[in-house]
């Protein structure tokens, strides 16, 4: 009796093979959401665990509870950034006992506008909700109008594609596979966990009304009009990246672009571009006479280069590049105070099936932002800032864009120039340093 209606069973999906396929399809898939929602719950309470340590440690009566100013970019990756941070991010700020308060931005304007008024009154931090595009227009609210920005900031992993924290710590957040990364950004600000970054700036045309300040890189060409194309393709799922550069390159050819620029010459600092520090002025009063001399916090001593000299501060250079791909990232150097701008141009004359092939080899090795094979980049330039003109830009991949955000300016083949410069501003970020274990699977 059994047997035969397994037999029965085994003939009635043989005849209904569409049926059948699409009934297995839909039951493998409800199997990985169970498992990948179990996951996150066990994730979520290995962080809560950790994160309710900080918030039972006691304090003093006189000492105030850290507050975090959160600028969320409600808009942000469709709009599911912001549910991700209430779910991952904001209960283990409560739990250690940090206060939040959360601003919603409704537009790029009002988000530069809350970055540049934030200050000590309001918050001891900044938490960034959002992606690459949230983070550069915070960025550029805080230091459009002054020299240096006053609070540490943390930045939440909200974003599409996230290449300015993957480039900063790609050792946690290059793979996105689960939650943890998301919690890993809101245990950087709870254990304090500080790094010191310089920023650049970048201006259009020389227009310093409009200029916009980041942490990533700059890139232009096949490759990031690619990647940006393959965001439409969501019905491909996994696959959607591979078919992305089929497609592009069954569509055009690609044409190599030209860049002709200059370039100031790097320097770690000497008396012709640094200043000298500033001398510590002692402010007496009457009552000092019995309590002895001031004293005044210690500061972060700067360095004297009075007696550094380097010939080649401030030189000019010229050079023309030719490929598929540019890139520009910000590099500090190990004991240097410093940070300079290095220029890459990939292979050029790479036609469809080089660009395919290099495409899949960054899939394959899931980067976005630049080439993981060895000898692509054919020109590698190393200086304090750039001017940069597109002689030769196909219409195609007419965008420059910082990290992965566009940038909305229009760029004019022959005519447009791209100002770029390392800045010696700090910023004082949250990056974690490590994953932690991950729960048994």
């Amino acid at each position: 009796m059994v047997i035969a209606k397994i037999q029965k069973l085994g003939t009635t999906l043989w005849e209904h093979k569409k049926k059948s396929l699409l009934g297995v399809t839909l039951l493998a898939w409800a199997g990985q959401w169970v498992r990948r929602k179990q996951r996150n719950n066990e994730i979520r309470t290995q962080y809560a665990k950790e994160a309710l340590k900080f918030g039972e440690q006691l304090i003093s009566a006189e000492d105030k509870c850290r507050r975090v100013f959160v600028l969320a970019n409600v808009g942000a990756n469709e709009r599911s950034c912001y549910d991700d941070f209430t779910s991952n991010a904001l209960p283990l700020l409560h739990l250690a006992g940090i206060q939040v308060n959360i601003v919603k931005a409704d537009n790029e304007a009002q988000l530069e506008a809350l970055a540049g008024a934030v200050d000590h009154e309001e918050a001891d931090a900044v938490y960034i909700v959002g992606g690459d595009a949230t983070v550069g227009i915070v960025l550029t609210g805080m230091l459009k109008k002054r020299d240096q920005i006053i609070l540490p900031i943390g930045i939440f992993p909200g974003g599409y594609d996230n290449l300015t924290l993957k480039r900063l710590v790609p050792e946690v957040f290059t793979n996105e596979k689960d939650i943890q990364r998301q919690c890993e950004s809101a245990m950087a600000i709870i254990e304090d966990l500080r790094r010191s970054v310089r920023p650049f700036k970048v201006e259009i045309d020389g227009n310093s009304e409009k200029p916009l300040f980041s942490i990533g890189d700059v890139g232009v060409g096949w490759f990031r009009h690619i990647e940006e194309r393959r965001r439409k393709l969501w019905y491909f799922g996994s696959a959607k990246r591979r078919w992305a550069y089929i497609w592009e390159m069954l569509k055009r050819s690609p044409d190599d672009m030209e860049i002709s620029f200059e370039w100031e010459e790097y320097c770690p600092g000497c008396n012709k571009c640094r200043a000298p520090p500033a001398p510590v002025i002692v402010q007496w009063r009457w009552w000092h006479m019995f309590t002895g001399t001031p004293r005044y916090a210690q500061k972060e001593k700067e360095r004297d280069f009075s007696n550094v000299e380097n010939e080649k501060c401030g030189t000019i250079g010229a050079g023309t590049v030719k490929g598929t791909e540019l890139l520009i990232s910000a590099e500090q150097q190990y004991n240097d105070e410093r940070t300079g701008l290095r220029l890459q141009a990939g292979r050029a004359s790479l036609g469809r099936l080089g660009v395919i092939r290099e495409g899949w080899s960054r899939c394959a090795a899931d980067v976005v932002h630049r080439s993981v094979e060895e000898g692509f980049y054919t020109a590698d330039v190393f200086a304090r800032a750039f001017v940069l003109q597109f002689t030769k830009l196909p219409e195609f991949v007419r965008r420059v864009y910082v990290s992965s955000d566009e940038i909305k300016n229009p760029i004019e083949e022959g005519r447009t120039l791209v100002h770029m410069k390392a800045l010696d501003s700090k910023i004082e970020l949250f990056l974690p340093t490590r994953l932690r274990a991950e729960p048994n699977p």
